[in-house]
């Protein structure tokens, strides 16, 4: 048997501030980790896992989503290289067109789905496969940790 459970217009109310509220801390946790990186920002809040839950609800990808504004330019140091970054000179990941292989930066991406989210290489490569066809239409691709 449900149980019918009555609200106010006040409580409504109330319930709707707090949703925005809550989302509003998570946007201002999700640019907090693109700023100041992850375990600046899971210090603050407890640690990774906290941080995992607090700003991603325990999901990996959307963790990777954070992800999905990206600029997309290709390299003019090397021909066969496509970029990804918000800013010149600080790449989040490249692809090597001519390979298939997409270089994902260790410290903004890999550690944190490592650490936060406790995945391991394969899960990893996998996920980031899966995110990386459906938000920038690369398939066949592999996926591999790069430090800088």
């Amino acid at each position: 048997m449900k149980k019918i459970i009555r609200l106010t217009e006040s409580d409504l109310t109330n319930i709707v501030k707090r949703v925005i509220k809550e989302n509003s801390m998570r946007d201002d946790l999700i640019q907090m980790i693109k700023d100041e990186g992850w375990d600046n920002t899971a210090d603050l809040v407890g640690g990774n896992k906290n941080l995992a839950k607090l700003a991603f609800n325990n999901d990996p990808i959307d963790f990777l989503h954070m992800f999905d504004d990206l600029d997309v330019v290709e390299s003019e140091e090397v021909p066969n290289w496509t970029l990804y970054r918000y800013e010149k000179g600080n790449n989040i990941m490249i692809y090597n067109r001519k390979n298939g292989n997409t270089y994902v930066n260790y410290y903004k991406i890999w550690e944190f789905l490592e650490k936060g989210f406790g995945l391991d290489f394969d899960e990893i490569q996998g996920l980031t496969n899966e995110w990386l066809f459906e938000v920038y239409n690369l398939s066949g691709v592999t996926t591999i940790p790069r430090a800088k």
